[in-house]
């Protein structure tokens, strides 16, 4: 969790001319795309593919640390393996108080160690052992799936809530999410609007450092123009105002670097044109998807009337207001707040305890709670001040990038409440770790 990646003798890296993909990339492939598409299997074929579908990732999890602490037995003589076996053996240790003392239910248990350790040791696993290679082929498979998505999201968008594609296959229209009037909230392949806004945050970084001078995720530009419109088109119809602050504020991030850290003049006149070309072609989209900003300006509008945004954003870093008179030393349980928990006690998909990640950790947690939000922000910290500096220094401002996000993804998606969120955070924060340790120049 807390590994160091200035230590470059810290694990044998294999050299970036590797011309095969590791065992960990493989599982981290797939593991990805049953979370993409495990949401459009349960929607629209059936339901009861959900547990067979997060079995079967979560297998491949469990299968993935195992290979990769069987091939890399040295791993326990680092100080970041020593403190998240130090982490996890305090986890069980505490969530077997709480067991005791709270009389809480060993299912709720075993859904919280999932939750708050399974994706996160992958993530460990993943960003120590994952080759450039590797990388860069997660990378083009996150942009070539938001680009194929794009057609399905805009029929998503132009169809009625009652449409096939808009709602569960055995559901009605009245549980879809609607934006305003009879415009939907678009989910993609995912069985909720969550869950598509979550891939876009993740497929933006990488969006964005294809547009990087001397970055070449793609040997053709029109492939990287493609996924710059397929993501400026996603944000537009995805009626998710977040996605669409993200969206802007990551585009801010990426001018600013492109204006300050791009070394070389000819690179950096070349990368501003081309910037400037897509953002002329972005600019076009209001014509074609006018009743998309229309819908999105009433539910902005309606969003400002019935709630205090300042207050919104607050209570999403910092935990609901009434949280903390709630909160206990011991915490009510691992797993207590999480929609999975909430299924197997109520059959209804649920967060029991609160609606925002911070509350729902320390409530779970109590003074672990505080602790482990304690441990993200010092990892953050330390990401975004590597990842500046990389920034500066070599012109790659693409973990500076992932860090932002992941910093967004830690500290306000439901990582401990979510099954998609949970794992699509810790994969984000496996790769945010693993950028530290690239160049990525002119890589195909």
């Amino acid at each position: 969790m807390l590994y160091n990646p200035i230590k470059k003798n810290n694990f044998k890296l294999k050299t970036r001319e590797q011309k095969t993909v590791s065992i960990i990339c493989k599982i981290f492939l797939v593991i990805l795309l049953v979370t993409i598409f495990e949401g459009a299997l349960r929607k629209w074929v059936a339901n009861s593919l959900t547990l067979p579908l997060v079995f079967s990732r979560d297998a491949l999890a469990i299968a993935g640390i195992f290979i990769g602490l069987t091939n890399g037995r040295s791993l326990f003589r680092k100080s970041s393996m020593q403190i998240l076996l130090a982490w996890t053996a305090l986890i069980i240790f505490w969530g077997g108080v709480q067991l005791i003392f709270n009389q809480s239910s060993l299912v709720t248990f075993v859904f919280g160690l999932r939750f708050w350790l399974l994706y996160l040791w992958f993530a460990y696993i993943a960003a120590i052992t994952m080759t450039e290679r590797d990388f860069v082929l997660i990378a083009k498979t996150l942009a070539i799936i938001l680009i194929l998505m794009t057609p399905l999201v805009i029929l998503q968008h132009l169809q009625p809530p009652g449409s096939f594609i808009n709602k569960q296959v055995d559901g009605d229209s009245d549980n879809v999410f609607m934006l305003a009037g009879d415009v939907v909230r678009t989910t993609g392949t995912f069985s909720f609007t969550l869950g598509y806004a979550v891939y876009l945050s993740i497929c933006l970084p990488f969006i964005f450092a294809c547009m990087m001078p001397g970055f070449r995720i793609f040997k053709y530009k029109s492939i990287v123009g493609l996924g710059f419109l397929a993501a400026g088109i996603g944000t537009l119809v995805s009626g998710s105002r977040s996605s669409i602050l993200f969206f802007a504020i990551l585009l801010m991030i990426y001018i600013y670097s492109l204006l300050f850290f791009t070394k070389g003049r000819k690179n950096k006149i070349y990368a501003i044109f081309f910037t400037l070309a897509l953002l002329a072609a972005l600019s076009i989209l209001p014509f074609f998807f006018s009743r998309a900003i229309d819908a999105t300006q009433e539910r902005f509008d309606s969003a400002a009337q019935s709630e205090n945004f300042v207050q919104r954003v607050t209570n999403m870093f910092f935990g609901e207001q009434n949280t903390y008179s709630h909160v206990t030393f011991l915490g009510e349980g691992f797993g207590a707040g999480s929609n999975a928990a909430a299924v197997a006690a109520t059959g209804k998909r649920a967060f029991q305890l609160a609606e925002t990640e911070t509350s729902r950790t320390i409530l779970e947690g109590g003074f672990l709670g505080f602790i482990f939000i304690a441990l993200k922000i010092t990892v953050l910290a330390f990401g975004l001040l590597k990842s500046f500096g990389i920034a500066r220094k070599s012109g790659n401002f693409l973990p500076l990038m992932l860090w932002i996000t992941a910093t967004i993804a830690l500290l306000s998606w439901s990582l401990i409440g979510q099954l998609t969120v949970n794992s699509l955070g810790f994969l984000l924060l496996g790769l945010s770790v693993a950028s530290l340790r690239f160049t990525l120049r002119k890589l195909t």
